[in-house]
């Protein structure tokens, strides 16, 4: 038997499946997965030309009579997990990927959630350290071997934030290629020029009329930049456009399709798997009803409560940050310190209590507008 350790094989699916195909071809069989330890077993055996693909189904059905036409069969089922293989030239129809879309977008999304409770504890040690450092009148640093199972803490913290960025890139990836979720994004030439658009998340009624607007008077959207704030836009003949800037908690994997089958173009989605934000566009004549993802009144309202209670968490994050640091500084007696340090770290306190106050008004200010306007 042959051993061989993946431990994010799950998240990476395809390479895994490629990683399958190559050791058959190799004359090595999978016969085994330690789903706990993340251990592949394989048997020595005779050389073939194999595809394999990886399913997740709880409802642990046999496969479909389609796959089965078309040569798939059980390679191996551990819990949820099916290994299917093909050894035919010419496959006509391929297994779902919902299945393990939903799973792994579960799991990000723990792993997102852990890793913002991480943040907090991080930037509030780095705070005590700065302190504890630059003014070691109000303290010492003691020699102990806690020391040691600290810093072992918190290489695991920035671990586990690396790691969800690593799910994040992996599961966009894939979204990307089996979901439709690929963004319609132009080329930026010498015909194109950008504006900027700062906290255009918590107003999306703004956002809407001004893209449409902007369209109105020639100026149509390319693309929005990565670090969402500038929108890039190139001049051509004025058209009426209807933007929706649409937020969901959660996407299923039909989401991209239903609205593009409906006419709509995707220019945006969120990086993120926690904040999912989208804009779409679609065109329309003088004489058609300016198109809406919903005409619905009812729609509209549980629409305008999602994206304030989003903003609400968003605020609610980032002012327990705040306090958290502002309490290890009254704590360390830094507080109201005249050494250089401890008003830096007070000044950058107070220029950090921006951000919330912001987002509180806009959304404040958008929620006023869609009571008057539903």
């Amino acid at each position: 038997m042959i051993k061989r350790w993946r431990p994010f094989w799950s998240f990476d699916v395809e390479k895994t499946e490629c990683w399958l195909s190559s050791n058959e071809s190799n004359g090595k069989r999978l016969v085994d997965v330690k789903l706990f330890s993340r251990v592949f077993v394989f048997e020595e055996t005779d050389t073939k030309q194999l595809e394999y693909q990886i399913i997740f189904d709880k409802s642990k059905n046999s496969l479909p009579s389609g796959l089965v036409d078309s040569g798939w069969e059980d390679s191996l089922v551990k819990g949820n997990w099916k290994f299917v293989r093909n050894g035919r030239e010419t496959i006509r129809a391929y297994p779902s990927r919902e299945g393990i879309m939903k799973r792994n977008r579960v799991h990000l999304l723990l792993m997102t959630v852990l890793s913002y409770l991480y943040v907090i504890q991080l930037f509030s040690f780095i705070i005590g350290m700065l302190t504890a450092f630059f003014a070691p009148g109000k303290g010492n640093l003691v020699a102990s071997p806690l020391w040691s199972l600290t810093i072992l803490y918190f290489i695991q913290v920035i671990g586990v934030i690396i790691f969800t960025f690593y799910m994040t890139r992996k599961l966009r990836a894939f979204q990307r290629k089996f979901f439709s979720s690929v963004v319609v994004k132009g080329e930026s030439n010498e015909g194109t020029f950008s504006k900027w658009r700062f906290g255009w998340v918590y107003a999306p009624d703004l956002l809407e009329n001004w893209l449409s607007k902007m369209a109105e008077e020639g100026n149509h959207l390319v693309r929005v930049n990565k670090n969402w704030s500038a929108f890039i836009f190139e001049k051509d003949t004025p058209k009426l456009v209807s933007y929706v800037q649409d937020f969901q908690w959660k996407r299923d994997p039909e989401y991209f399709d239903f609205h593009k089958n409906a006419g709509w173009t995707l220019r945006f989605t969120s990086p993120s798997w926690l904040i999912n934000y989208s804009i779409w566009e679609k065109e329309y004549t003088s004489r058609e009803m300016k198109p809406r993802f919903t005409y619905n009144s009812t729609e509209m309202k549980a629409q305008v409560r999602k994206v304030i209670i989003a903003s609400s968490i968003l605020i609610s994050y980032l002012l327990a940050i705040w306090l958290f640091a502002i309490w290890i500084q009254f704590s360390n007696n830094q507080a109201f310190d005249i050494n250089l340090i401890p008003i830096i770290i007070n000044g950058l306190l107070i220029i950090s209590l921006i951000s919330p106050i912001f987002i509180l008004i806009r959304t404040f200010l958008y929620a006023l507008r869609m009571r008057k306007s539903i």
